[in-house]
């Protein structure tokens, strides 16, 4: 019997994949930092507008929702070893696609692919205690 249970690799990739493609570009939006900026955000004010559909409340409380998980991203990928962060960074804050990802690192895409399903993996784990996208067999 092993001390941690088994992680289904290729389900937890799925899910940390599905996070950045998706949630994380929509966590942006809703923090108002662009990928540029995440690293050293910029607060300009609180949200403006007239209360139609949302209370000034839910917009703050959305908005303060965002940018701590978009915090905790940040602490998670710091914590992770240099090179798997680097994947992560080029592709999900800096914008570049897989491909300029594997030639920035100098690697082969056979091996810049393994990379990333690393990071993905390496990701879940370090963000376990915010959200976990990790799946046990």
């Amino acid at each position: 019997m092993a001390l941690l249970p088994e992680i289904d690799e290729e389900k937890t990739i799925a899910n940390v994949r599905d996070f950045f493609e998706h949630d994380f570009k929509r966590l942006q939006n809703m923090a108002h930092i662009s990928y540029v900026s995440i690293k050293s955000p910029i607060i300009s004010g609180m949200p403006t507008g007239s209360s139609v559909s949302n209370s000034n409340d839910d917009k703050l409380t959305n908005y303060s929702y965002a940018r701590k998980t978009l915090d905790d991203v940040i602490r998670a990928c710091e914590s992770m070893p240099e090179i798997y962060r680097a994947v992560l960074e080029y592709r999900y804050f800096k914008g570049l696609s897989w491909l300029e990802v594997e030639d920035c690192l100098e690697y082969s895409s056979r091996r810049g692919q393994q990379l990333i399903n690393d990071s993905f993996l390496q990701f879940a784990e370090a963000f376990s205690d915010v959200y976990d996208y990790r799946v046990f067999k």
